[in-house]
């Protein structure tokens, strides 16, 4: 059970500071991770452009980073690191209009973390409001500033957690509401999901989540009335009271949803999930949905599960009935939110790290290479467009960041990690604690579980050296062109403000509209 923990500073009268569950300023800012859950742009966007035409303006930051742009009052707000154990953590704020930099804010690092391309580098997305911007790093570093970019506070979150084990590092986007920020920080070590006072840095409460591998994002949300922050992760969803941190209802029996972040849609929260890596099937009815106005004995009514419907990076998105999930192998399903039934596939041309974002009726799909295509919203596909941020032939280059060669193990900081060095197969063989050379019961860690069908091909319920080794090369084929494949330019975010599209790649922004 979950243990809920409140500082000092919290008594009953906090209650008066929330105010409201979800938050918004501007009608036309992206103040959050996929625009507070449900990744719609206010406002008429551009259908057509190229890499010579269309395209405002585009610059080169200072460091790289993989969160998503977020937009306030004509201001747009990125995080990136510096160095090559981000020594520096980096907010810069550019204008929409013309992208010139208005500033910087370099703060330096607590704690060391390789930046190479096996591991986040600034990957959570901050949030930003009429106060300031709240960013957290992966170097256990959170940092508030204000509007012109003076510091507010900074706290360092390894204090409670631990530095981070995580394979590829952390990725947790933060949420807020009119006071608090939200961060889910979950990891190898002790794990919480944290409720942040804006004005102070000082923690509200805190919530113990388990000690697991997670880069699904929180949501905040008013349900029936009850301000909650929403999070998928873990085999679990579950719905938090944003002013105590109880849990009001728990979804368990998931698999796989530890990656793409939960969707709300009125009443009904659609759930996705991936398939990881030597998973079983099951991973592919974790992408459902519930109605969160049906709770009974602490559950939510399972509206429906996908059949074939499944997540990867990309969030599922829901657009006038109809959510959308997109797959590893990039088939786009589109199911009907009421009844789960699927309405079509269509395979797209081009692999998507970003969920979409939504415009009117239409769906821009931003892929890695620069690559959007733009569908309209319906039962039937119908594609729209597809334009380029670049010749895909001759991609930029960054200009001022040189990419660091990893030298640890895979899945991330060998010298700090509980990981020894040879990565997923010697840390399983170094679980037979009785040396037989076979692991069984508990020597098979909680995150190696869910792969455990695929594994075990003999079917006897234990793992053997054959099959671990077997497991670690069929591992190895499939990373062999990481290191070409998960350079720059990729496209990580997408924001959305003013008729314009803010695109972010590791090293650059593009605004694309007039």
């Amino acid at each position: 059970m979950s243990q809920l923990k409140f500082s000092n500073a919290a008594t009953a009268s906090m209650a008066l500071f929330f105010v409201m569950a979800g938050f918004s300023s501007g009608s036309a800012d992206w103040t959050s991770f996929r625009n507070g859950g449900n990744s719609r742009a206010n406002g008429s966007l551009p259908t057509q452009w190229s890499a010579t035409s269309g395209i405002a303006w585009q610059t080169e930051t200072q460091g790289y980073g993989q969160s998503s742009p977020v937009i306030h009052d004509d201001l747009i707000f990125t995080t990136s690191v510096i160095g090559p154990m981000c020594e520096t953590c980096l907010i810069e704020c550019h204008v929409l209009k013309s992208g010139k930099l208005r500033w910087s804010y370099q703060h330096d690092s607590t704690h060391g973390h390789p930046s190479n391309y096996m591991n986040a580098r600034a990957a959570p997305t901050p949030v930003v409001d009429e106060r300031g911007v709240y960013a957290f790093f992966e170097t256990g570093d959170f940092v508030a500033v204000d509007l012109q970019g003076e510091n507010l506070w900074t706290r360092d979150e390894s204090q409670a957690s631990g530095k981070f084990d995580n394979p590829h590092g952390v990725g947790s986007s933060l949420a807020q509401n009119e006071t608090h920020v939200f961060l889910n920080l979950e990891h190898g070590g002790p794990s919480f999901l944290h409720a942040i006072e804006k004005a102070s840095g000082e923690t509200t409460w805190t919530v113990d989540r388990p000690s697991s591998s997670s880069w699904s994002s929180p949501i905040v949300a008013n349900v029936n009335g009850k301000s909650q922050v929403i999070l998928s992760s873990g085999g679990t969803v579950t719905g938090y009271d944003t002013v105590s941190g109880e849990s009001l209802w728990t979804m368990d029996g998931l698999e796989g949803n530890s990656v793409p972040s939960p969707t709300l849609a009125g009443n009904y929260l659609v759930v996705g999930a991936r398939l990881p890596e030597f998973a079983k099937d099951g991973s592919m009815q974790s992408n459902c949905c519930l109605d969160l106005s049906q709770i009974s004995d602490g559950k939510p009514r399972i509206v429906w599960r996908a059949d074939k419907a499944i997540c990867e990076y990309a969030s599922p998105v829901v657009v006038d009935g109809f959510a959308y999930f997109l797959s590893k192998a990039n088939v786009l399903h589109c199911l009907n939110v009421e009844s789960g039934e699927v309405a079509y596939r269509k395979r797209l041309d081009g692999d998507c790290w970003a969920t979409p974002i939504i415009s009117d009726n239409r769906l821009y799909f931003f892929c890695k290479n620069g690559n959007c295509h733009i569908v309209e919203a319906g039962p039937t596909f119908a594609a729209l467009a597809s334009n380029s941020l670049w010749n895909l032939d001759n991609p930029p280059i960054p200009e001022k960041y040189t990419e660091t060669v990893s030298s640890g193990a895979h899945g991330g900081d060998s010298s700090s990690s509980k990981r020894p060095g040879g990565g997923m197969a010697a840390e399983m063989k170094a679980g037979d604690t009785n040396g037989d050379g076979i692991l069984e019961g508990d020597e098979i860690s909680e995150r190696i579980r869910p792969m455990l069908a695929q594994i075990d091909t003999n079917r006897d319920g234990k793992l053997d050296t054959s099959e671990i080794d077997a497991m670690a090369a069929s591992f190895a084929e499939r990373r062999k062109d990481s290191a070409a494949t998960s350079r720059d330019p990729i496209v990580y975010g997408v924001a959305a403000s003013g008729g314009h599209i803010i695109v972010r790649t590791g090293t650059r922004l593009y605004s694309i509209g007039n």
